[in-house]
């Protein structure tokens, strides 16, 4: 038979259902615990790519804001093809989005598992249809998965019907998946390590505090995020759901029962878009099985009574710096009341003492500027300070003070993709780790041994809970861990980190900043509470 004609044959079978396109091209069927999986083999470098395999049961009507279900079964093949996002603001999500994405190399044998837990603020995001190429080159099995965003994932009103942290709960049940179905794939169940970007990292930390997840994974990497900043935990959840069910048309006493079943009428495209911010939450009802965080996390960590592991810790610019890159004109000037500037994870005896603070605070970062002085640094240095490097580091400290190694950097290395552009703006932008790990777009000269030495630090730290074992041409120093910290407090003292720009080369912290909200938080923190 000619070639055109056969071509013809096939296409046209694959129309008419006879031959599903996909069985022309190799493929690997895995067994799970809820049927046969179908993948199929991807080039450059070659790999197996098992995409929407569900992890657990729609969330759909009465299940919309609850704990996710165990994951449906199925007779026959499952084709894992499917590209789904959970539903978001201006993209095409749906409710039945909970599923997980396996990408595995050609060849495998009880290999290495990272598992990696998007960002977006809790309000977006998907987990990526690609693998990084650079990854799998390294012999990981990587997974990906969708959780639960905005109202549909972190409404908070402690009822039956909307507990809170469905979609901190997702994660769990994602985690637990790998654990059942990972070594069918080629993985070791037992080698997992789990890496989270922004409000990823933000997510990972409040699992290991929620003893949620113990044995659920082995390594953790957090990026620029921490479970202590000021915008990782709602201070007024059911005054944020009440608030937004008003809006929507709601009318009646407040009551969360009724609350929340107005939410589950509420139309997809209407939920999806509204603008609140709905955040993790302290859960109410302790006695529950499904409560994931009762506790406010500083409490925890304090305590250390949480889920311990080796872990990677590195950060860059604050994911708020970009206001300031995008809004340049607008911080040319001093707000005359700074209160408004003020995080909101601080509590006062009353007006005068807030006024008294916000008043040392500003003269903290701008008192030294003259007329005529550029402020965007000032700026950039406040919202780094609150959002992400004062917490980051406190963070670490914290959980140095268990048995496991914490490895603290910080990624100051500005390239041409990096994700802030503005001159006056130092450091990298929110982002840029990711971006160079896991973009499959080729790079040259710097940003290559840049990507490189990423890739190398994080593959050691995965396979052997260390990120440099021994010195090399490309990695040519040793990564310090944080020390112990003697006081029981985790105050700040002086930190051991690694400063990766151009060159690798170990410093140490803390600067005068961090020992003056370190100063701050001691006296004024606001404690999370139940809901």
């Amino acid at each position: 038979m000619r070639l055109a004609a056969l071509v013809h044959i096939l296409l046209w079978r694959c129309a008419t259902g006879r031959l599903p396109l996909q069985s022309v091209r190799p493929h690997r069927d895995v067994v799970t615990t809820q049927g046969l999986v179908r993948g199929y083999l991807f080039p450059n470098p070659p790999h197996y790519a098992f995409l929407g395999v569900p992890y657990a049961r729609p969330p759909t009507r009465y299940d919309r804001f609850k704990a996710p279900e165990p994951p449906p079964h199925w007779d026959g093949v499952f084709e894992a093809t499917h590209r789904i996002k959970c539903p978001q603001v201006d993209e095409d999500g749906v409710e039945n989005c909970l599923v997980i994405n396996v990408f595995t190399p050609e060849h495998v044998t009880s290999l290495p598992v990272l598992v990696h837990v998007h960002d977006g603020d809790f309000q977006k995001g998907w987990g990526s249809y690609r693998a990084p190429s650079s990854l799998l080159q390294q012999n990981l099995i990587i997974v990906t998965f969708n959780y639960r965003l905005g109202a549909l994932g972190f409404l908070c009103l402690g009822s039956v019907d909307a507990p809170g942290n469905a979609g901190l709960k997702d994660q769990v049940a994602a985690l637990y998946w790998v654990q059942r179905n990972i070594k069918k794939f080629g993985g070791n169940p037992t080698d997992v390590t789990i890496y989270g970007t922004g409000s990823g990292a933000v997510a990972v930390e409040l699992l290991m505090v929620s003893g949620s997840t113990v044995g659920l994974f082995h390594r953790a990497i957090l990026e620029s995020g921490s479970a202590l900043a000021p915008t990782s935990v709602s201070y007024t959840p059911f005054v944020t759901a009440l608030e937004v069910a008003s809006t929507l048309g709601y009318d009646g006493e407040g009551k969360p029962d009724d609350i929340a079943k107005f939410f589950q009428q509420v139309p997809l495209n209407t939920l999806v878009n509204v603008t609140e911010m709905f955040l993790p939450c302290i859960e109410r009802d302790s006695s529950s099985i499904n409560s994931l965080l009762e506790m406010d996390p500083v409490d925890i960590l304090k305590d250390a009574h949480f889920y311990h592991v080796p872990l990677m810790i590195a950060y860059t610019n604050a994911v708020e710096v970009k206001i300031i890159s995008d809004n340049i004109q607008r911080f040319n000037v001093i707000p005359d009341n700074f209160e408004n500037l003020l995080p909101n994870n601080l509590k006062y005896e009353s007006e005068v003492f807030k006024h008294k603070l916000a008043k040392l605070v500003k003269e903290f970062y701008f008192g030294e500027n003259e007329v005529g002085d550029s402020l965007i640094p000032n700026y950039v240095d406040y919202v780094n300070d609150i959002f992400v490097e004062y917490p980051v580091i406190k963070s670490s400290i914290l959980h140095a003070r268990a048995s496991q190694p914490v490895y603290l950097m910080k990624f100051t290395y500005r390239g041409s993709k990096s994700s802030v552009k503005q001159e006056e703006i130092p450091g990298a932008g929110h982002g840029d780790i990711y971006m160079y790990i896991f973009s499959n777009e080729r790079l040259s000269g710097d940003e290559k041994q840049i990507a490189d030495r990423l890739v190398t630090l994080i593959t050691n730290f995965i396979k052997m809970g260390d990120p440099t074992p021994l010195t090399t041409s490309l990695i040519p120093v040793i990564w310090e861990p944080v020390p112990t910290p003697q006081d029981f407090e985790g105050k700040i003292t002086v930190v051991p980190y690694l400063l990766f720009d151009r060159s690798l080369t170990n410093q140490l912290l803390p600067g005068q900043q961090l020992l003056f909200w370190d100063h701050i938080y001691s006296k004024f923190y606001k404690k999370h509470v139940n809901v």
